[in-house]
């Protein structure tokens, strides 16, 4: 037991030092790099920071940042996973540290995930510590975080593998379906395209393992409290997104052609062995696993033989979406199905990284069981391979940061800008006020049937105030702002009529300021009560469930 105890401890030190230095060669810089969806992500963290500090937790409307349009994004872009991000901006008097500081604490929480799922799988502490390292300092990852600062898809990477191998469980004998249920519920906590592509990938993931049900009564139990579970803890995004959707059409946010986004085979091999996570330009086309995973894959291919059934499924299932991603497979029919919203075929390499990285441990172990038993000999090859992982990445890392331009230090902000990809407001603007899209986007209100430029637009948490004296006493008015539903428009404290979609428009207004707001209907305010209800639940019963365990095994030692 003292042994286990102190390898424990040693694992557990040895994942948060890993995990600072995931982050430290930004954090010497004190900015964050360039890269795709900075900009945005970074107002969706500023928003979240300024509603923290007027003690709103979970906004729906954000008002402060991107660009001073009301936006619903609280609603449609999952943001529960962000908040301790934010909250860390918050506690460090710093978007630097901060945001820092959240990857940090994402990348230990998901070596500790990847590591439970190992040994759970019955691996040894030694594998499961390679394992979860593979993982999280996977190429595909640091594209994620770097590279594209696509913070929702990072998030969900954490999750994902919970979601895998919770239904694997619940497929074998209908145990830990706690891991299905919150695995894929915080998954479409942070991203709504990962949960998409996680529930496909499960539904695949069943077919697949059908055979290894050893009941189906089990399995079927099982699946039902994960399912609930998954609703349940869910509905705090669930429900208010619902509500928007069948209020009015949107139309698909920022649609593309996959045959034009899909990556060409040679270029995904010479990205992956390169460890190049710089973006691609000319022929090349996002997409890397990395040197290591690349490999790993090899040497699967290799050894299929050797591998059991499970395993062989595992890298089978690697290599086909691996493959899958480019152009050798037909997108052009894909543009015909609901895998179209995807945007970006790449984007399944998580689910790939993730296979691959359960096949390094099959690789890792080969070499562990083939060494000296003596223990210095073991230790040697665990150091050299977290070696052979770290390099690779900590060299693609530095690469990055050498080609790119400064991005968000702590002097800038991207609340203003001049491209519009650094707002992207017509991806939730709704399908009726996209003829006016222009007028919102330039924050210009239509008075009388002319265009004027508003200059005083307060935003608070849940509100935007327009205070501009030319508003007044009017006989029509169209605001820079959509109808969604729970939106009131109050004036001198009485409730203005107004339309239900397209942009606000008010007929005959009064004296005073303007006030567009959010009321948080009633079926918003239960989903929010039953989700943070289910989590205390859930973790009360984590806790209970660990602490029966650690005395259960202190008793067969005794």
């Amino acid at each position: 037991m003292g042994v286990k105890k102190r390898n424990t401890a040693i694992v557990l030190l040895l994942m948060i030092i890993l995990s600072l230095f995931f982050v430290l060669s930004g954090l010497k810089a004190r900015m964050v790099f360039a890269a795709d969806d900075m900009p945005y992500h970074i107002n969706r963290i500023q928003e979240l920071v300024y509603s923290l500090k007027y003690g709103n937790w979970y906004p729906y409307l954000y008002t402060r940042q991107f660009k001073g349009v009301p936006y619903p994004l609280g609603i449609f872009y999952p943001q529960l996973t962000l908040i301790p991000i934010a909250a860390l901006c918050i506690v460090f008097n710093s978007y630097i540290i901060g945001i820092y500081a959240g990857f940090t604490l994402y990348t230990f929480l998901t070596m500790v995930i990847m590591y439970i799922i190992e040994r759970k799988l019955n691996k040894s502490s030694a594998v499961a510590f390679v394992v979860s390292v593979v993982y999280t300092f996977s190429t595909y990852r640091l594209l994620d975080a770097y590279g594209r600062f696509a913070i929702g898809e990072f998030l969900a990477m954490t999750f994902i593998p919970m979601a895998i191998y919770g239904l694997y469980a619940v497929i074998r004998n209908g145990n830990d379906w706690e891991y299905l249920g919150l695995g894929l519920s915080f998954t479409l906590l942070s991203h709504v395209l990962s949960t998409f592509l996680c529930i496909i990938f499960l539904v695949i993931e069943l077919l697949g393992l059908y055979s290894m049900c050893s009941s189906w009564r089990k399995t079927i139990i099982g699946l039902s409290k994960a399912v609930v579970l998954f609703v349940l803890s869910s509905l705090i995004f669930v429900v208010p997104f619902i509500e928007q959707e069948t209020y009015q059409h949107f139309l698909q946010p920022t649609p593309v052609d996959l045959v034009t986004t899909n990556s060409y085979l040679f270029d995904l091999l010479e990205n992956s062995l390169n460890n190049n996570i710089i973006a691609p330009s000319g022929r090349t086309r996002e997409g890397t696993i990395g040197v290591i995973l690349l490999l790993v894959m090899a040497w699967g291919m290799v050894n299929f033989r050797k591998l059991n059934k499970l395993n062989k499924r595992i890298l089978i299932g690697g290599v086909l979406s691996f493959v899958l991603i480019t152009s050798l497979f037909p997108w052009s029919i894909m543009m015909h199905t609901p895998l179209r919203v995807i945007q970006f075929p790449f984007r399944i390499l998580a689910f790939t990284t993730f296979l691959l990285s359960l096949i390094a441990g099959e690789m890792f172990e080969s070499f562990y069981i083939s060494t000296s038993s003596k223990r210095f000999s073991k230790i040697w090859l665990v150091s050299f391979s977290l070696i052979l992982i770290i390099v690779p990445w900590y060299s693609s890392y530095k690469a990055y940061q050498r080609v790119m331009t400064p991005g968000f230090t702590e002097k800038n902000s991207f609340a203003r800008g001049a491209s519009s990809t650094y707002w992207f407001l017509d991806q939730y603007t709704p399908a009726k006020a996209m003829d006016k899209f222009q007028q919102l986007y330039d924050v210009k209100a239509q008075v009388n049937g002319k265009l004027v430029q508003l200059t005083k637009v307060i935003g608070k948490v849940n509100e935007t105030v327009y205070s501009d004296k030319l508003l007044n006493d009017k006989k029509l008015v169209v605001l820079p702002a959509s109808m969604y539903k729970n939106i009131q428009i109050w004036q001198n404290h009485h409730r203005l009529k107004v339309n239900k979609k397209g942009l606000v428009t008010l007929h005959k207004t009064g004296k005073g300021s303007i006030e567009y707001k959010y009321v948080p209907s009633n079926a918003d305010k239960l989903s929010r009560y039953i989700s943070v209800f289910t989590w205390v639940v859930m973790f009360i019963l984590g806790m209970v469930k660990m602490v029966l365990r650690f005395r259960k095994i202190n008793l067969a030692h005794r």
